[in-house]
């Protein structure tokens, strides 16, 4: 009896620290916080998309009215990076639609990905690298890699979290 009633308390023990049984269909966390990560990402791409494809043109319009950096005497000991960043937004706006198509298409499989990882897919794994990844390697063809450094690094850091937790998807 006395037996009985220290194991009752441990089952109510057990029961109390882990209030909510552990479930086997339950997501991961990791990929629940990644996909919900690349749905943002995906938003934040989209939007980007559309202010770049629309504020392009008056960045250049601007940019060619206005005062060169050379001109400035302030602005000398920056000349070089002035010019490659204006150069970089001539690029941009030259290559503007088909950056644009691509940037949607591009946050379309991501968002595809990771719907697909989210039902524990491994197809969603490569539709959502391939979304990650072609946007900052056609930017790097296109425009340079000055343009895409910070994309390719937060493209890579993605699929590589996302290659960690694929251990957890099973179809």
């Amino acid at each position: 009896m006395f037996v009985k009633k220290i194991m009752s308390y441990q089952f109510q023990q057990e029961d109390y620290l882990n209030p909510v049984p552990p479930q086997t269909n339950q997501l991961p966390q990791g990929i629940n916080v990644l996909t919900i990560l690349s749905f943002i990402g995906s938003g934040f791409q989209i939007l980007g998309a559309l202010f770049n494809f629309f504020l392009l043109p008056f960045a250049v319009k601007t940019m060619k009215e206005g005062p060169q950096p050379e001109d400035q005497p302030v602005l000398k000991p920056f000349s070089g990076f002035l010019k490659m960043s204006n150069e970089a937004t001539l690029k941009q706006y030259e290559y503007r639609y088909v950056l644009f198509i691509l940037a949607l298409v591009c946050a379309g499989l991501c968002i595809y990905g990771a719907v697909q990882m989210r039902k524990r897919k491994k197809s969603g794994f490569v539709i959502y690298s391939v979304g990650e990844l072609l946007l900052p390697l056609v930017t790097v063809v296109l425009i340079g890699f000055f343009s895409a450094s910070f994309s390719i690094v937060i493209a890579v850091l993605f699929v590589i979290l996302f290659a960690v937790q694929r251990k957890h998807l099973t179809q």
